[in-house]
């Protein structure tokens, strides 16, 4: 593996970007319902201070800096940052993203634009 993965899905699915060398990838988990895909990361360590989160040009893209601990009195790795890309599907309303992280398991829920979510119709019997 190179220093940037792609996986790339057609139609309106979500393509992710892995990128390794000085970040760490985190463990990502997707599930999608009617309303939204809700992507939840584990990033250990990391604080909602220290933690970047944007949208720009339909690209979610997750990163935090290295947590370097000063008072170590022995390190035999180097701390390394957190990042991840997602290319975002267009059926999605980018304006109402919400994000929460918890126990360092951050939660992104992106709601489905009303146009996408499925809908029921009514049938009246005359």
């Amino acid at each position: 593996m190179g220093n940037k993965e792609m996986a790339l899905k057609k139609g309106n699915e979500l393509s992710i970007e892995k990128r390794s060398g000085d970040w760490i990838t985190p463990a990502i988990d997707i599930f999608e319902t009617q309303d939204a895909l809700t992507l939840m990361a584990d990033l250990p360590g990391m604080g909602k201070e220290n933690l970047q989160l944007g949208v720009e040009g339909g690209i979610l893209t997750l990163q935090g800096p290295a947590q370097t601990g000063d008072d170590a009195f022995y390190r035999e790795f180097g701390a390394s940052g957190y990042y991840r890309r997602f290319q975002l599907p267009e059926n999605l309303d980018l304006e109402k993203i919400a994000a929460e992280l918890k126990n360092g398991v951050l939660t992104v829920t992106l709601p489905k634009a009303a146009a996408a979510r499925p809908r029921r119709i009514e049938v009246t019997v005359h």
